[in-house]
């Protein structure tokens, strides 16, 4: 293999499914919030497809939970990695039997149970459950990851030879030039890539106009896609490069990164123009708070530096590749101009002028009248100049709302936040929390937190606005997929739709007849599932054993839930048994 994989076994590890190779998602992918940290194999919208353990290797973890990679097990190998496999539909074998009694014994369906020692051998091939749609999955796939044992950092599997046949280059489709300015960057121009704007050599595109720059500090951006199956299906970039003047500059390149290191994306990306376009500009510059491990850069962390006593003239060349090595190729000449007045600049310093800022690396806190909020030193990847703004209530509201900079503007690191709560009374202080929206009163949603000597105290993990607010309904429960009472039994699973109104279920439990029974939580779909066992069989043979000729009796089923703020739901449903 090429690049980095000639230190990785090939052909050790086997792809965990049958089918051919169909990425949903490659290594390191964009997404909200994080960048994908191993590969989503394609399973055709279906579910309960063979899983197969990746080599020989013995269970270390299991962890089942409502959100994240739902029904997952871990599997250590002898040669120092681990595989994770995500979003299962259930388990297979001694595997599932043992869970199944761990979860009664413990009564809990969600649980994360680390082996210190080796637990369940597998061998290579055998099957360890079946694919699915568990946890944060948006569709059936299968989440596939290989670890590092030592450094638990994330690989890419294209490493070990786990690569899909790829004759099909990348592309870019736009070049984005920002003139920095204190605080973040501030976009200068938009070039669209196509035939109209370049010209195509046999080794790359060339911009047909040249790139005029005054002497200031730019940075620059790409909109670039890869293509692995097809020409339509946009997927993430391997690696992207730039020179200036044959000179590297900067590189990104996704072989490997640690999962405290995934929330990056939010400063690789250019992310006030995401949240407003809806499109990921990948920057070929490093912020001052960006500590994602993938670059490579020049001592200016990829910013260019244009300057009249430099040569006049110049070029920059960006590459984009896939792990196979297709490649993109666009250049750029550009030329320096003396400096106008750049009234796009002026109006933008003079609106920060007089604003309050924020920098990052350093603890910070900020105090107003009914509000306190504390930074941490990784909160923030640049400079801000910020507002806090306090306006009235709205409905809902039990405290004023506090506007604080602007969504647009990514976190990092959670901030703590802290609102007085003035007038409420003592009875309501357990149900109070606090409300975040970006803006729009009509679109308040939990950001959890709890009363504690006057003040409503929680964590903030984006800026935007924030209130009191109260949650004193419990839950709902109601029963799906069947018509009347007396269909209940003839199928293989009850369920139910639960929802909460505000600040989310906490807990739910069931109960048939007094015996604790395993409810499988899917918040995604609001739905609460009991899959018929060994406890509704046990109450079926209780009731043929003392049966009574003709006379109708009926199973009772309890379930229990509880939100965030102590709201609790018991619903019974008396189920008919002849």
């Amino acid at each position: 293999m090429k690049l980095n994989a000639q230190n990785y076994p090939q052909n050790y590890f086997r792809y965990p499914l049958d089918s051919l190779p169909n990425l949903v998602s490659p290594f390191g992918g964009l997404r909200d919030n994080h960048f994908h940290s191993g590969i989503d194999l394609r399973t055709n919208g279906r579910e309960g497809l063979p899983v197969y353990a990746a080599a020989d290797g013995y269970i270390t973890r299991i962890k089942i939970q409502r959100n994240g990679y739902g029904k997952a097990v871990y599997i250590e190998h002898a040669n120092g990695f681990s595989t994770v496999y995500g979003h299962l539909q259930k388990y297979n074998g001694p595997l599932a039997n043992w869970i199944h009694q761990y979860q009664y014994i413990n009564k809990t369906f969600e649980f994360d149970k680390i082996f210190i020692k080796p637990f369940l051998f597998v061998k290579k091939g055998e099957i360890i459950g079946y694919s699915g749609n568990s946890g944060g999955s948006t569709g059936p796939h299968l989440h596939y990851e290989i670890r590092d044992i030592r450094t638990e950092k994330i690989l890419n599997p294209a490493l070990f030879g786990l690569v899909p046949k790829d004759t099909i280059a990348p592309v870019i489709l736009k070049l984005f030039v920002y003139k920095f300015v204190t605080e973040g960057l501030l976009l200068k121009n938009e070039i669209a890539v196509s035939a109209k704007s370049c010209y195509k050599t046999d080794s790359m595109w060339v911009l047909k106009d040249m790139l005029l720059l005054s002497p200031e500090t730019y940075g620059f951006g790409l909109e670039t896609y890869d293509y692995i199956h097809n020409a339509w299906d946009e997927k993430g970039i391997y690696e992207i490069s730039y020179y200036n003047n044959s000179a590297l500059k900067f590189k990104h390149c996704l072989n490997q990164f640690a999962f405290d290191e995934s929330k990056y994306i939010n400063a690789h990306i250019d992310y006030p123009y995401y949240r407003i376009q809806k499109t990921r500009v990948q920057k070929c510059f490093v912020d001052d708070g960006n500590m994602f491990s993938t670059y490579t850069t020049d001592a200016q962390k990829g910013r260019f530096n244009a300057s009249l006593q430099d040569n006049h003239m110049g070029e920059v060349i960006f590459v984009v590749k896939d792990f196979n090595q297709n490649s993109f190729k666009l250049k750029a000449n550009y030329r320096i101009v003396s400096a106008n007045l750049d009234q796009e600049k002026i109006a933008y310093d003079g609106k920060n002028r007089n604003k309050p800022m924020l920098i990052p690396g350093k603890a910070q806190q900020i105090n107003a009248e009914g509000i306190k909020i504390k930074l941490d030193p990784k909160s923030l990847y640049d400079t801000v100049f910020y507002k806090l703004e306090i306006n009235a209530p709205q409905k809902e509201m039990l405290s004023n709302e506090f506007e604080f900079h602007t969504p647009n503007t990514p976190v990092h690191a959670a901030f703590d936040i802290a609102i007085q709560a003035m007038h409420i009374p003592v009875s309501l202080h357990s149900k109070l929390l606090l409300g975040y929206s970006n803006g729009k009163s009509d679109n308040i949603r939990s950001a959890g937190g709890n009363y504690e000597n006057g003040w409503v105290k929680g964590k903030g993990a984006s800026f935007g606005n924030y209130s009191i607010v109260l949650d004193t309904i419990a839950p709902s429960i109601k029963w799906m997929d069947y018509k009347n009472e007396y269909d209940a039994n003839d199928t293989l699973r009850w369920d139910f739709e639960v929802k909460d109104n505000f600040s989310g279920i906490s807990s739910y439990k069931g109960f048939l007849n007094g015996n604790w029974i395993l409810l499988d939580y899917d918040p995604k779909n609001q739905q609460i599932t009991y899959r018929f066992d060994e406890v509704y069989q046990a109450v079926l043979a209780k009731y043929a054993a003392d049966q009574t000729e003709g006379m109708l009796k009926s199973m009772d089923l309890l379930i229990i839930l509880e939100d965030q703020k102590g709201n609790v739901r018991e619903k019974h449903f008396e189920i008919p048994v002849w």
